[in-house]
């Protein structure tokens, strides 16, 4: 989808969120949220956004647990990011949430204060078992003291990279220990030998950002919610992008508006970039979508010698609705994706390695072909991998949409790197002032 559209789309989610914002306590206490208590059948939604083969592998989960559970049919639903988001907030707003959501940090905490979202505390070490998932994932799906969400898998950051095109260039594969100056230096080079810009320009997400400021000792917010970043941190960063850009080593603004993290808008996948950063939950997407080529894995630059700036990561989480007629069963579901040996091996490492501990060693010991590159990629980063940079507060995913819509201005030479970064700067610290 465009940036324009996609702009128009994310205005009307933050409306259909507005909405559910102001409806939540009726409609919670209207709909109620106790099972059925017939022990008959029940019928039970789940989404969540990402690529095909996303789909599929938990489609094939669903179809074993509801093989498992004949009592329980499972209605399933996926799109792209911006049209997920838009199409759940809709969804609770007009009382028809799904019963098990797939959520990020991005909104997590959004969901979670406009209590959209059932506590998991008194299901947990019952019929929701977390003493098998590591720790500091398991601390990411709580707030306020309370278990509201269950890691979906461990992701951290990495560059996924054409080896053809980039050894085409006569440059050094990149490795752990490069820096920002021998990123732009070899992008560049990329771009001169083959036509196509070393990499994809990263400037237009903010996890990229908050990456940067990791390796400068800084956080995008601070343990309070309040921003962690000045103007003049954003504005370097974008000067790094704008650089590498009057050199050719970045896509052009007319990929790079189109950018959203999925593989299906990736530059990388249509050949307008030899590289991209991105999430390792998203290397097996780039692995069955890349045609024409042989593709690597590498961490990110740093300029800091002791700071990689990865993180391990939750890809995404799953919540049970306050208003699912069949919490029980939801909640069965959400045990099964996290729990079980045979859901953990058909699900593999589509969103990141499994959040359960053992799961993951079972897998990664059986990998093959794309599930072997992302355990491979993760054993080769674990020792610079620092821990989660934690939740973001509320009002982080409309500060995500205005640092992306603003680096628009920027690459289209609408307005300056300086004043793109202090109206970002501007917008957040009013965002999150509000109550």
């Amino acid at each position: 989808m465009p940036r324009a559209a996609r702009s128009r789309a994310v205005r009307r989610t933050a409306l259909c969120l507005a909405a559910v914002l102001g409806l939540t306590g009726t409609l919670a206490t209207a709909c109620g949220s106790s099972s059925s208590g017939s022990g008959g059948p029940v019928s039970i939604r789940f989404v969540w956004w990402g690529n095909a083969d996303r789909a599929k592998a938990t489609n094939d989960a669903v179809a074993a647990f509801e093989k498992a559970n004949p009592s329980i049919t499972v209605h399933t639903e996926y799109a792209s990011y911006d049209a997920y988001f838009e199409k759940l907030a809709t969804q609770v707003a007009g009382g028809a949430s799904p019963d098990l959501i797939q959520l990020d940090r991005a909104t997590l905490g959004e969901y979670q204060q406009k209590g959209v979202l059932l506590p998991l505390d008194s299901y947990t070490g019952k019929t929701l078992h977390t003493s098998g998932l590591s720790p500091l994932l398991l601390a990411s799906g709580r707030i306020s003291g309370s278990q509201y969400a269950i890691p979906g898998g461990q992701t951290t950051q990495m560059l996924v990279y054409d080896k053809t095109l980039w050894s085409r260039a006569g440059v050094t594969p990149p490795a752990n220990g490069w820096t920002w100056a021998q990123f732009a230096t070899m992008s560049e080079a990329v771009g001169k030998a083959t036509g196509i810009p070393g990499s994809t320009d990263f400037g237009w997400a903010i996890d990229w950002f908050e990456v940067y400021l990791a390796e400068h000792g800084k956080h995008l917010y601070t343990s309070d919610g309040k921003l962690g970043f000045t103007a003049d941190d954003l504005a370097a960063f974008w000067n790094l992008t704008a650089t590498i850009c009057s050199a050719d080593g970045l896509s052009k603004p007319t990929a790079t508006t189109k950018m959203d993290g999925s593989t299906a808008n990736s530059a990388l996948v249509t050949k307008q970039a030899a590289s991209e950063i991105n999430y390792d939950s998203n290397l097996t997407g780039y692995l069955s979508s890349y045609n024409g080529g042989t593709l690597a894995e590498a961490p990110l630059p740093s300029d800091n010698a002791t700071v990689s700036g990865l993180a391990a990561m939750p890809p995404v989480s799953f919540a049970v609705s306050k208003r699912s007629a069949h919490p029980d069963a939801a909640i069965k579901l959400l045990d099964f994706l996290t729990n079980d040996p045979g859901a953990g091996a058909i699900l593999g490492t589509t969103r990141g390695m499994p959040p359960n501990l053992s799961i993951r060693a079972s897998v990664c010991a059986n990998a093959t072909s794309s599930t072997k590159a992302v355990c491979s990629y993760e054993d080769s980063v674990k020792s610079i991998v620092g821990p989660s940079f934690g939740n973001w507060p509320t009002g982080s995913a409309a500060i995500k949409r205005d640092f992306q819509q603003i680096y628009d201005d920027v690459i289209f030479g609408r307005t300056s790197v300086s004043a793109a970064a202090a109206r970002v700067v501007g917008d957040a610290q009013q965002t999150l002032s509000q109550p």
